[in-house]
C-alpha cells in the first residue's frame, strides 16, 4: 500500500460507519414529516374530489383548450350520478350493519367506494344548493385563460378603430348591430373559431366587438373588446345575469347561463 492512503473500517466487526449511521438517523427523523405530508395530500385529494368531482377537472381543462367536445363528456357523467346515487345509499345503509364484522381490507375498500361514488354524489347535491360555481363557471375559468394565451387584444382593437361608427348609429338614440361570420371575420378573430362576432356602439358610442361560443344548453361564453380605456362592467348577479372578467386593457370574458 502507498504511503500516506489511508482506508476507514469500521470499528466494529459487521457495522455501519458512522456516516451510515448518519444518514439512517436522517431518514428516520424525516418519516413523521413525511407521513404528515402525505395525510395533508391525501386529505386535500378527497376533500376536492368530494367538492368538484370528475366533472370540475374535466370542464376546467375543456376550458383550458377551448373544446366544445367535453360538453359530451360531462353529459355521460351525470348520467353517472343517479346510479352513483343509489349505490352511494346502499354502502351507507350497510355500513353500520357489518362495520365490526369486516376485515381491515374490506373496510378499506368500502372506504374507496363511499368516497368514489361520494365524487358524483356530493358535487351534485351542493351543486342544487347554489354553494359551489355552475359547470358552465369552471368551463369558463379555464376559457379565460385560454383567450388570455391565444388572444392578440390590439390586434382586434386595431381593426375595430377602422370601422365607420356613423354605421351603426340610426338617428338620435338608435343603434345597430353587424355579426360577422366566417370569411367576413378578420384574422386576429377567424383564428380563435367563435360562432359569431357581433359589432354594435356601446353607452359612449363607441364600437365594441363581442365574440360567442357555447349554446342552448350550455350556456354562452365569449369575449368583448372595445377601446383602450373601456372598463370591464361589474357582473350581474342575478340567476342569469352575465358574469365578466378582465382579460386586457379594453376587454374582458364574458358567460351567461
Amino acid at each position: 500500500m502507498r504511503s500516506g492512503s489511508r482506508v476507514c473500517y469500521s470499528l466494529e466487526p459487521g457495522g455501519s460507519t458512522m456516516h451510515e449511521d448518519q444518514h439512517r438517523d436522517a431518514v428516520e427523523s424525516l418519516r413523521p414529516l413525511r407521513r404528515t405530508l402525505g395525510t395533508i395530500l391525501l386529505a386535500a385529494v378527497v376533500a376536492s374530489w368530494l367538492i368538484w368531482g370528475p366533472l370540475g377537472p374535466v370542464l376546467y381543462l375543456g376550458g383550458l383548450f377551448n373544446s366544445m367536445s367535453v360538453w359530451d363528456l360531462s353529459f355521460l357523467l351525470i348520467f353517472l350520478v343517479l346510479p352513483a346515487i343509489v349505490l352511494w345509499a346502499v354502502l351507507a345503509a350497510y355500513a353500520p350493519i357489518t362495520w365490526r364484522r369486516q376485515t381491515s381490507r374490506a373496510r378499506r375498500s368500502f372506504i374507496l367506494w363511499m368516497v368514489a361514488t361520494g365524487g358524483l354524489v356530493v358535487p351534485t347535491v351542493v351543486g342544487f344548493t347554489g354553494l359551489t360555481s355552475s359547470p358552465s363557471d369552471r368551463y369558463v375559468r379555464g376559457f379565460a385563460r385560454y383567450v388570455k394565451a391565444r388572444a392578440d387584444v390590439e390586434a382586434i382593437q386595431d381593426w375595430l378603430s377602422k370601422l365607420d361608427a356613423n354605421d351603426y348609429i340610426i338617428g338620435e338614440n338608435g343603434t345597430a348591430e353587424k355579426r360577422f361570420f366566417g370569411s367576413e371575420q378578420p384574422p386576429c378573430i377567424a383564428c380563435l373559431h367563435p360562432k359569431w362576432a357581433t359589432v354594435r356602439p356601446d353607452d359612449t358610442r363607441h364600437l365594441v366587438v363581442r365574440l360567442l361560443w357555447g349554446g342552448g344548453f350550455i350556456g354562452h361564453w365569449g369575449i368583448a373588446v372595445g377601446h383602450e380605456d373601456m372598463p370591464t362592467p361589474p357582473s350581474d348577479t342575478s340567476d342569469f345575469g352575465e358574469q365578466r372578467f378582465p382579460l386586457a386593457p379594453g376587454a374582458y370574458v364574458w358567460s351567461s347561463e
